[in-house]
């Protein structure tokens, strides 16, 4: 079989982002018990997101330690996408009952060997349900559309998709926390150019409701946007700016239709970047950095009461490079606290062996691999001002959500 599509690591807004679905074994439901979701404390909690790039077993055996001790210490939450980024496709014979759980399985098993409270987001799908799916032209045994990222679930195929996610829910009792799809991919309307509100909110509504009737217990959140920005306002603008440009008032749209028309949620989610979505602006100071993120918190702060999760975010410094600094790193978590927001998953924890993405612990796929970088937040005397906080404990005492 063969692997699985990969994109760069280097994240632009309108890129796919599709991950593999981390497990955990399967407990009876009946032996476990979810707290409530934590009541807002001031604190926010940084996780990670796990790419294809991650503590796999085919690392150096010492790396694979040294990087698993690393994720035991910097926080619980660990997210992982449903297919791809380090797993097969579940359900690759639209005929069979049959589903392919193995590499789901594998990346479950490491959040749980590493303590961790897992979060699976629910995307992408098997190429079968998307448009233009269901064909296998190069005979490679797969789906020729299996892992074109960026296309939707076909509205035939919501119902397939809601049932798979059901599935997922089911076999992974111990996962308690799920994000329902990936910014908005595919949902566009090309003829009004504006994201396909209605038919994403249509989408996540059967998913949200499959896997609520399977697992009542389960906490869902959407609709993981994608905050666009841009440097002027001459480009779709909204309200929303400021020193770093403005929010595309189409993704604004979007969002509002989405907290209108959704049957129900538990948190809300969002994605973004210092920069400017374009690539024409790129900051240079940290006010900026914390002016934008606190910002756009805040717009959707005063739109609902759910907690909200930045589900991913970026701070490019410069157009030939996705590198940062902790810094920076640090100044768009303070922007995200103070507007309101109590999650951040920071995307793809590990070193590629090559560039600059700002990462967590070096490659296991390198001798001497596993270890922190500057960003690393290890607690303690042995790092520079605040940046221990936001893994470990909060240090106002406000609660874990666990």
């Amino acid at each position: 079989m063969t692997v699985p599509y990969r994109r760069p690591s280097r994240r632009r807004i309108g890129r796919i982002v599709t991950a593999a679905i981390t497990g955990f074994t399967v407990l009876a439901a009946a032996a476990i018990s979810w707290p409530a979701l934590a009541e807002p404390s001031g604190d926010l909690q940084l996780g990670v997101t796990h790419t294809e790039r991650s503590i796999d077993d085919w690392g150096a055996p010492d790396s694979i330690a040294a990087a698993k001790q690393i994720l035991a210490d910097i926080g619980p939450l660990q997210n992982q996408h449903l297919m791809g980024w380090g797993t097969l496709n579940p359900w690759p014979d639209p005929e069979s009952a049959q589903r392919n759980w193995e590499t789901l399985d594998t990346r479950i098993d490491l959040i749980r060997d590493t303590g961790g409270t897992a979060v699976l987001t629910l995307c992408t799908a098997p190429g079968w349900m998307k448009p233009g799916g269901g064909r296998d032209e190069d005979d490679d045994g797969e789906d020729d559309m299996d892992w074109e990222m960026e296309a939707p679930v076909a509205p035939e195929h919501y119902d397939d998709f809601a049932q798979l996610a059901a599935e997922t829910a089911q076999r992974y009792q111990d996962v308690k926390y799920f994000q329902i799809w990936n910014e908005f991919k595919g949902f566009w309307n090309d003829d009004q150019n504006r994201w396909d509100y209605e038919g994403f909110t249509t989408f996540y509504n059967t998913v949200y409701e499959a896997v609520k009737e399977v697992r009542p217990d389960a906490v869902i959140g959407g609709p993981y946007a994608p905050m666009v920005t841009y440097q002027d306002d001459g480009r779709h603008p909204s309200a929303v700016g400021g020193d770093w440009g403005v929010v595309d008032h189409r993704v604004l749209d979007a969002v509002e239709y989405w907290l209108d028309n959704n049957v129900g949620a538990d948190f809300f989610t969002l994605d973004g970047a210092a920069q400017t979505s374009d690539g024409s602006w790129y900051p240079t100071t940290t006010d900026q950095v914390t002016d934008k993120f606190q910002a756009i918190t805040e717009w959707v702060a005063e739109r609902t009461d759910l907690p909200i999760w930045w589900s991913e975010f970026y701070v490019e410094l410069r157009p030939d490079s996705s590198a940062s600094t902790p810094e920076m790193i640090e100044a768009a978590l303070i922007g995200m606290e103070q507007g309101g927001a109590e999650v951040a998953l920071w995307w793809q924890p590990e070193c590629s062996s090559t560039g600059s993405f700002p990462c967590l612990w070096t490659s296991v796929q390198q001798p001497a691999g596993g270890q922190p970088t500057p960003f690393t937040p290890w607690p303690g005397p042995t790092r520079t001002g605040d940046r221990a906080r936001w893994f470990g404990p909060p240090v106002r005492g406000g609660a874990w959500l666990a």
